[in-house]
C-alpha cells in the first residue's frame, strides 16, 4: 500500500459532495486551499477520488467546502474476514486510543461495552468522539473503508446478539488456545466474522466470564504477565488482523 502523508486526504459526504465543517477548517484555514485547487477525498465506503474545490459555502452546520469529483483514484473492497472488536470503556482517552489504533490495523467494527467492573461510565458524546477518531485514523493510514462505531452497550445484551457461527476470542490469562490452534481456525474457508473481547480495568466478574464461555468464546493467553486493559485489547486486535491478512484473500486495488 502506498504511503500517505497526514493531511493529504479529506473525508467527505458522497451524497452531497460536502466536507464537514471540521474538514473544511483543515482544508481552508490550516492548509489554505482555495476554490479551484485539486485535492484527494475519501468517502469511507472504499473509494478515493481526485476532486476540485468548487466553493466554501455557509450552511446551517457552518462553513463547508463543496467539491467536484474528477476521477476515481483508488478502490478498496471489503475483507473476507470481518473483525469486530468489543472494546472496554476505559479511563481518559484510552477508548479513543483503541479505536484509532484498531482503525489503522483494519478492524471492521467497534462496539464499546460496559460491565460490572467498568471504572468509568460512558459519556453522552462517546460515539461521536470515537467516530471522529476513526475518521482521523482512516485519513492518516491510507485505509478507505471507515469502520462502524456502535453505541456503547451492556455486556450481556451485546454478547447475546453475537452470531453463533462466528469465531469468538477472549483474552484470558489461562488461555485454551495456542497460536497453532488459532491459525487453524482462521484458515477455515467459511470463516466470515471474528469477535474479540478483553476486560476493562477492573476485569470480568465470574458471572460475566461464565456468560462469555456459554456464548462460545475461546480463550487466548496474550502474555505470561499482567497487561493493562488497553494493552490486551490492542494486542488482541493486532494478532487477529495479522492472521486475517495471512489467510483471507482481501481484494485491494
Amino acid at each position: 500500500m502506498p504511503h500517505f502523508k497526514a493531511g493529504n486526504r479529506f473525508f467527505f459526504d458522497s451524497s452531497t459532495n460536502l466536507l464537514s465543517p471540521e474538514e473544511t477548517h483543515h482544508l481552508a484555514r490550516v492548509l489554505r486551499h482555495k476554490p479551484g485547487d485539486q485535492i484527494l477525498v475519501i468517502d469511507g465506503l472504499g473509494q478515493e477520488f481526485q476532486a476540485r474545490v468548487l466553493a466554501i459555502e455557509r450552511t446551517k452546520e457552518g462553513e463547508q467546502a463543496r467539491v467536484e469529483i474528477l476521477k476515481l483514484v483508488r478502490k478498496e473492497f471489503s475483507p473476507r474476514i470481518k473483525i469486530t472488536a468489543l472494546i472496554p470503556i476505559l479511563k481518559g482517552d484510552l477508548t479513543e486510543f483503541l479505536v484509532e489504533k484498531g482503525t489503522e490495523l483494519g478492524v471492521w467494527r467497534f462496539i464499546p461495552f460496559f460491565s460490572r467492573h467498568t471504572v468509568v461510565k460512558p459519556k453522552k458524546n462517546l460515539t461521536q468522539r470515537l467516530r471522529a477518531k476513526a475518521i482521523s485514523a482512516l485519513k492518516q493510514s491510507g485505509r478507505l473503508i471507515l469502520p462502524k462505531v456502535c453505541d456503547p452497550a451492556d455486556l450481556k445484551t451485546l454478547v447475546e446478539a453475537i452470531p453463533a457461527n462466528s469465531l469468538k476470542v477472549l483474552a484470558h490469562p489461562q488461555g485454551e488456545l495456542n497460536l497453532e490452534n488459532l491459525l487453524s481456525l482462521f484458515k477455515k474457508e467459511d470463516l466470515a466474522e471474528v469477535y474479540l473481547i478483553s476486560g476493562p480495568e477492573g476485569g470480568f466478574s465470574e458471572d460475566e466470564l461464565s456468560l462469555l464461555f456459554e456464548a462460545g468464546f475461546k480463550t487466548l493467553c496474550l502474555s505470561p504477565y499482567i497487561l493493562r486493559a488497553e494493552t490486551a485489547s490492542l494486542v488482541l486486535m493486532s494478532l487477529a488482523q495479522a492472521l486475517s491478512l495471512s489467510f483471507a484473500k482481501d481484494k485491494l486495488s
